[in-house]
């Protein structure tokens, strides 16, 4: 299990670098080729699938539904979330 959240840390980062999130919804097949190209394109589809369900299911894709009963997939920033989080500021009066 730790060499899969390597593989997760290693995707994240070149998605991130590569700002895969301004790319708008993909294919799992365009995404699929981005995760063998960094992490080799030896990875078996197995492993390749199993590194994009991991990534699923810790939020970092959204999904969305197409007309042909397929899905498309967003790659999220978690930096921009943290960024536009509320902030709850200190209001400070002087007399």
């Amino acid at each position: 299990m730790t060499r899969i959240k390597g593989d997760i840390r290693k995707v994240v980062t070149y998605f991130n670098k590569t700002k895969v999130y301004n790319q708008g919804y993909l294919k799992f097949n365009i995404i699929n080729k981005k995760i063998k190209y960094c992490l080799g394109n030896n990875l078996s589809t197995y492993k390749s699938r199993k590194v994009f369900t991991e990534l699923m299911e810790l939020n970092y894709f959204n999904k969305k539904k197409n007309e042909k009963r397929s899905y498309l997939y967003e790659f999220k920033n978690k930096r921009l979330t943290k960024i536009n989080e509320p902030f709850r500021g200190i209001t400070i009066t002087f007399d």
